[in-house]
């Protein structure tokens, strides 16, 4: 349930700032890479939340 209630603030804050977020992953003088920064970061956080489950609930 722990991991839950994380997945669904993720969610949240993803859903609140998607507009801002869009808007700068996608400017069109940014970056390459930052698209790739933060799917990087969507994986590290699944992983994080991944790690609090034990192996059998798996």
């Amino acid at each position: 349930m722990q991991g839950v209630r994380g997945l669904l603030l993720i969610i949240g804050l993803l859903f609140l700032f998607f507009p801002n977020l869009s808007t700068w992953l996608f400017q069109s003088d940014a970056s390459w890479f930052r698209p790739h920064l933060f799917a990087a970061g969507l994986i590290l956080v699944s992983y994080l939340t991944q790690l609090e489950k034990p192996s059998d609930e798996l």
